[in-house]
Parts: C-alpha cells; sequence; structure tokens
C-alpha cells in the first residue's frame, strides 16, 4: 500500500481541506491490499494471479505438496505419540501431554486452509479479479473517499508486518522454538542440561542421540513457520475479501443516498441528511434535469438503478464465494478454537512456568485471530444492513410510482443481511467470538476441577 501511505503523508497548507490528488485512486491501490499474502503464500509454494510458465507452475506445485506431506506427517506422528502417553501413561504425562492438543489443532487449520487455496485456486482469482474490476478509480467524491481510506488503513493495519496480528504469529514461532535453540546453545557450552524438543513425535528411534537432535530441531522449526503461514494465509485472504466487499457495500449505499434529488424547502431544510447527499451530488446537470423533465429524470433513476441492482446481485455472488471457500474452514477453526484455548488455558495455569512464553503467546495469537475473523465477519453484515437504511433514506417518495415499487423490492431484498456462516450453523459476527470465549470457559473450569479432585 505505498501510494496509499505516500497519500496519508501529503498535507494540504490549509488545515482542515484535502488536496485533489488524495482523493484520486488507482487498482494500485488495490493491488497493494496483496502484496503481503502474495509473499506468505510465495512460503507455501502456492501462487494467485501470476503469470508462470508451465515449469515453474510444476515445480512450485511439488514444493506445496512436499510441505502438505510434512505437515500432514507430523500431524500423524503427534496422534500416534498422543494415543500411546494416554494409552500407557500415568495421570502427570496425561496432563503433560494435553499441550500436544493445541499443537496439533494449529496443524489441521494449516493443513485445511492451504489446501483450500490450492484445490481452490480459479475461485480465489476470479474473486481478486472481480473484486479489483469493481475498484474505484479516478478521482472520487469526499464522501467516498472516507469510506475507501478508513477501509484501506483498517486493512493496512491487519495485513502488514506493523500489525499486531503478525508480532503474534512472529512471537509465536520464536516461543515455540526458543527453548529447543537455546538448550542447543547452552549444551555447546559444556552445561549439562535437558534436551527440549517443541513437539512430541513418536518416532521408532531415540530422538534425544546427537545429531538426529538437532536435525529434527530445524525439522520442527520448518514445520512451524509452515503451520503459521498456512494459518496466515488462509486468515489475511478472508480478511482481504470481506474487506473489499464490505467497502463496495458501503459505495454502494452513498450511492443509493444520492439517488434521487430532492430540492431543499420547508420541509426538507439544509441541516437533514438528505439535504446534505444533495448538496454533494455528483452531476449538478443532472439535477438540474431532473428539475425540469420528468421523464427524463425517470428514465435516468431507472438506468441508476438498474446498475446498483446488478451490483448488489454481484457482490451478493462474491459473498456466497467466500462462503464455500471459507465457511468449512471457518467450522473447523472454530472448534479448534474453542479447544484450543480451553486446553492452552489449563497448560498455563497447571504445566508452564510463569517464565515460559510458548503458550502464552499461542494464547494471544489465537485470541486475536478469532476476533480478527469475528469483527471483520460483523463488518460485513452491517454494511449489507446499511443498503436498506440508505434505500429509506434516498428521497423516494418524490419518484415516480414504477420507481418506488423498484425501491420496495430492493428493500424487501436488503432486509436480509449478508454474512458468511460456518458451515451453515452460525453466522461470523462479534456474538460469535463470546460464545467461542465461553465455552472454552466452561470446557476449561471441568479439566480444571476433574484436574483439582485428582490431586487430593
Amino acid at each position: 500500500m505505498a501510494s496509499f501511505k505516500k497519500k496519508l503523508l501529503k498535507k494540504n497548507e490549509s488545515v482542515g481541506t484535502e488536496t485533489t490528488e488524495e482523493r484520486i485512486y488507482s487498482l494500485n491501490d488495490y493491488d497493494e491490499t496483496f502484496v503481503k499474502i502474495k509473499k506468505v503464500l510465495w512460503i507455501l509454494g502456492l501462487r494467485l494471479t501470476r503469470n508462470d510458465s508451465d515449469r515453474v507452475k510444476f515445480w512450485f506445485q511439488v514444493f506445496y505438496w512436499f510441505e502438505f506431506a510434512n505437515l500432514l506427517g507430523a500431524v500423524i506422528l503427534e496422534i500416534i505419540e498422543l494415543i500411546r502417553t494416554v494409552t500407557g501413561g500415568s495421570f502427570e504425562d496425561i496432563i503433560a501431554s494435553l499441550g500436544m492438543i493445541p499443537c496439533m489443532g494449529y496443524l489441521i487449520s494449516a493443513i485445511l486452509k492451504s489446501y483450500k487455496i490450492c484445490y481452490y485456486e480459479s475461485m480465489y482469482e476470479n474473486l481478486i479479479n472481480e473484486l479489483r474490476n469493481m475498484w474505484p478509480q479516478g478521482k472520487v467524491t469526499e464522501d467516498e473517499h472516507v469510506i475507501i481510506s478508513k477501509a484501506l488503513k483498517q486493512l493496512n493495519f491487519v495485513t502488514t508486518e506493523i500489525s499486531g496480528f503478525y508480532w503474534c504469529n512472529y512471537a509465536l514461532i520464536i516461543g515455540c522454538m526458543l527453548p529447543c535453540y537455546t538448550a542447543i546453545i547452552q549444551i555447546a557450552f559444556g552445561q549439562d542440561v535437558p534436551k527440549i524438543l517443541a513437539y512430541l513425535y513418536w518416532l521408532p528411534f531415540d530422538p534425544l542421540q546427537p545429531y538426529v537432535f538437532e536435525v529434527l530441531i530445524i525439522i520442527q522449526s520448518w514445520h512451524t513457520i509452515l503451520s503459521i503461514m498456512g494459518i496466515v494465509s488462509g486468515d489475511l485472504l478472508f480478511f482481504i475479501f470481506v474487506s473489499h466487499i464490505t467497502t463496495q457495500f458501503d459505495l454502494m449505499s452513498l450511492r443509493i443516498e444520492k439517488l434521487i434529488f430532492v430540492p431543499t424547502d420547508q420541509q426538507l431544510i439544509n441541516i437533514y441528511p438528505l439535504a446534505i447527499h444533495n448538496k454533494h451530488k455528483r452531476n449538478d446537470q443532472v439535477a438540474s434535469t431532473e428539475m425540469q423533465n420528468e421523464e427524463i429524470r425517470e428514465d435516468v433513476h431507472q438506468k441508476e438503478l438498474l446498475d446498483i441492482i446488478l451490483r448488489h446481485r454481484t457482490l451478493i455472488r462474491l459473498c456466497a464465494d467466500v462462503e464455500s471457500l471459507f465457511s468449512f474452514s471457518l467450522l473447523i477453526n472454530f472448534i479448534n478454537s474453542s479447544v484450543i484455548i480451553c486446553f492452552l488455558s489449563f497448560v498455563i495455569v497447571v504445566v508452564e512456568k510463569w517464565y515460559e512464553f510458548m503458550y502464552k503467546t499461542a494464547m494471544v495469537t489465537i485470541l486475536s485471530q478469532t476476533w480478527l475473523i469475528c469483527w471483520f465477519g460483523q463488518k460485513l453484515l452491517d454494511s449489507s444492513k446499511r443498503l436498506s437504511q440508505a434505500l429509506y433514506n434516498c428521497g423516494w417518495y418524490t419518484s415516480s410510482q414504477k420507481i418506488k415499487k423498484n425501491i420496495q423490492i430492493m428493500l424487501f431484498r436488503t432486509g436480509k443481511a449478508v454474512g458468511v456462516t460456518t458451515y451453515g450453523f452460525t453466522i461470523i459476527c462479534l456474538a460469535s467470538y463470546t460464545t467461542i470465549i465461553k465455552t472454552s470457559w466452561s470446557y476449561f473450569t471441568l479439566i480444571y476441577n476433574s484436574y483439582k479432585m485428582n490431586q487430593k
């Protein structure tokens, strides 16, 4: 978002005003919202909207499936070790092994999200291209600039390296692997410290023997990076798609509110919202024509309404595409989140020492990730609901009977909010986040009380 950042740095000499250049947008502003996610996908061997040769595509596919097999193998080895510990270990061993469950949840989520991107690559690229075609170009009005700049600021905060979302994931990688590398350094300087593996894999040999231990640490480090990047890639694509669709809904609401010109009089005074919108009418000549010729006015309104209806249908279809691409992985994500938050809480309270940060960092990461998903889902719901309010406020009462009927039909359609669900079970919104936290807390108190009863 380099060009957008430059716009924010440019100030007008007169305070409280904006330069014309600040309200000019191009496709570069849209393309720059995908710069970071493309770098993340490159690490996973995935390429979206890239004009690669057949040979390059082939080798990237080989690279991706090699990484996919690595993560899948890690999940299988952890499941085998967990089953072996639960069936043959003591109660203390079982408690200690609970830390493996959040790790398996992360791996499963990463595999599912990256596989979706690989398998439905054409659908992802179609979403990117269609939203790109809708992106406003050239000079925009002040109201449109407020909507677009606010959306880009929010998206920029989430998708760049300066965001807390990124730092939490980077800190999680460091927190997972730092104790292992610290132990290697201490052993290299002759200190007698136990060797530590980040994850408990079932292996048919002794993983702590010389050279094997070091190789396993490198492999587990790569697995950590792949799992975090797999989750980040799916989440960032969801954030970007929902943000751009939300922006289009808000721009459409603004367009609807300015649809019908209503002259100010004793009933519609200048300070009313409808009068303010008409004051910033995009085409003064059209406004004056509407006042003079009823047939031309109706024809202009009809064409504008038709264009709005077609745009609305397109956005609903794109939301359906987002639903089909993300709903199942989001369902698994929410189930995982409830379980992971529960077991992370237990491990932090019972197992992890106060000066260790691996699971504490994971807790902050999973809470922020889940909240961002729910927050963007709430934004989409709110923006689609604002369409019905915009239709009611558009000055419809001065239009013809035909226009009124069309607006009435649109009111019925926009009365149903557009959102993304967890595979049809629940709509993703901030209320979903509350439900996840309540569920996790219930599971945690149940496990913790059982643990305390066993300790007596």
